[in-house]
């Protein structure tokens, strides 16, 4: 995975949406007092920010690799806590959302209100993913990363598999269609945020040659990696920010 808008302000947008999901899990608290939204918050943060942590001790990010927001450089030892609540809020929140929806369908004032507040997340999504793009177009690479490894494959695979046996054992009557419309959400959430960014080459497959350059792979493949990626690298091992906490009993999930 080759991307170069990690100093075009790719983490200011994400203070952004930390901000909006964290109203939004704050908002249903005290409003409706529901307390999920804050629980997956932090699972979200907590769970991204352990992933980010093991990825940088496996040196899966480039050496000279840093964020930077508003111009301050992140020491390398709070990146990891840094992104794992700049961009897993959003994205744990953004999938609780859409299940919500689901589950207040039978009230017409509920389900609109959770069917608006997500339409809201996903203009905004998609905005920040227009202004990176304008700022990362045609700048240098600025990270790089691996897309295989045996590793990697052990680790998504393991924590697919854990979630499925909390999820089945734990999680309840009906949960994995819940499960499904959790996923479903953070799905969405992961294509509008950076399919764009994809579109315009400011994140793209590369090619490793064999005189160590990096170059754009074949359209066919892009599709065939980048489908591979927003499933089982992203949205299918990420299942466990919401089991677990049901596992729990953190979060209390009842149709209405």
């Amino acid at each position: 995975m080759v991307r170069n808008f990690d100093q075009a302000g790719y983490y200011e947008t994400r203070m952004i949406l930390l901000i909006f999901a964290l109203a939004l899990s704050l908002y249903f608290m005290t409003k409706k007092k529901d307390k999920n939204y804050i629980v997956i918050f932090l699972s979200s943060a907590i769970f991204f920010s352990i992933v980010e942590l093991i990825m940088t001790i496996l040196g899966m990010r480039a050496e000279n690799w840093t964020i930077s927001i508003f111009g301050l450089i992140i020491p390398s030892y709070l990146t990891w806590i840094v992104q794992g609540f700049g961009e897993g809020c959003i994205y744990g929140v953004s999938g609780f959302l859409f299940l919500d929806m689901y589950l207040k369908r039978a009230d017409k004032t509920e389900y609109n209100l959770r069917r608006n507040l997500f339409i809201v997340d996903m203009v905004l999504v998609f905005g920040c993913s227009i202004i990176i793009g304008i700022v990362a177009y045609k700048r240098p690479i600025t990270s790089v990363r691996p897309m295989f490894g045996v590793v990697q494959f052990l680790y998504l695979t393991s924590v697919i598999i854990i979630s499925i046996i909390l999820a089945k054992f734990y999680g309840g009557p009906g949960f994995f269609k819940m499960l499904a419309y959790y996923l479903l959400g953070s799905f969405l959430f992961i294509v509008i945020n950076l399919e764009f960014l994809q579109f315009i080459d400011v994140r793209y497959i590369g090619v490793l040659r064999e005189d160590g350059t990096v170059v754009k792979a074949n359209l066919g493949y892009q599709i065939l990696i980048m489908v591979y990626s927003y499933l089982y690298e992203i949205t299918l091992p990420r299942a466990h920010y919401l089991v677990v906490p049901v596992a729990l009993g953190l979060i209390k999930l009842e149709k209405k």
